[in-house]
């Protein structure tokens, strides 16, 4: 199933190769405002993180489901559960919350943000130090906006000061199709974003 997808990546992506390279890193530059979410649209709506950027939680966290979306006064709320390969049969349920700093660009809180790294920082072995590092610099001091088009996919992306694109693709299933791939191609590009994806193990745990 994998191989078929990788292969479906490709032939998708060869029409595009001219204009973009898909998975050449860029150095990325945050646009002047963020896009506007309406969060109504969401509610009851479920997303899974089945794809990764190949950042350094991703190798301690299998899977990400990520549902109850609420809109508050001052941004959104959501239920975020997260799946780890040591523990994939059951989920450290995290409730988020993310403030609305500027148009389009949320903050989570910092509870929320320690909450998030639960597991990453290994009570029977040592610490994660890659992913606390890059926790710690891009997640705490970086604000986020999303991509969405309210039905097949929900997109956190960030921007590090290093000028790397953090992007965190969910789909409306465990396991991407090739139209899924597309969709968020196409929503990345049209968003200026150039980062290589991977799949996650989302299917092996849910």
């Amino acid at each position: 199933m994998t191989i078929l997808i990788y292969f479906q990546l490709l032939v998708i992506s060869m029409p595009f190769l001219t204009p973009v390279i898909y998975g050449h890193r860029q150095n990325c530059q945050y646009p002047p405002r963020g896009n506007y979410i309406q969060w109504e649209k969401l509610e009851g709506k479920t997303f899974y993180k089945s794809m990764n950027d190949g950042d350094a939680i991703s190798a301690d966290v299998a899977c990400v489901k990520l549902h109850n979306f609420t809109k508050v006064e001052d941004g959104v709320e959501a239920t975020f559960e997260k799946y780890l390969f040591r523990s994939p049969d059951k989920s450290d349920i995290v409730p988020i919350h993310a403030r609305n700093v500027r148009r389009g660009f949320y903050m989570l809180d910092e509870s929320t943000d320690s909450a998030m790294m639960r597991g990453i920082v290994k009570t029977d072995g040592p610490i994660n130090e890659k992913a606390v590092r890059e926790n710690i610099e891009v997640m705490s001091a970086d604000p986020q906006f999303y991509v969405t088009d309210y039905k097949n996919y929900f997109i956190v992306v960030r921007c590090s000061e290093e000028g790397r694109w953090y992007v965190k693709p969910f789909t409306e299933s465990p396991v991407p199709t090739a139209e899924d791939v597309l969709r968020i191609w196409r929503a990345l590009y049209k968003n200026g974003i150039d980062q290589p994806l991977f799949m996650s193990h989302c299917s092996n745990v849910l």
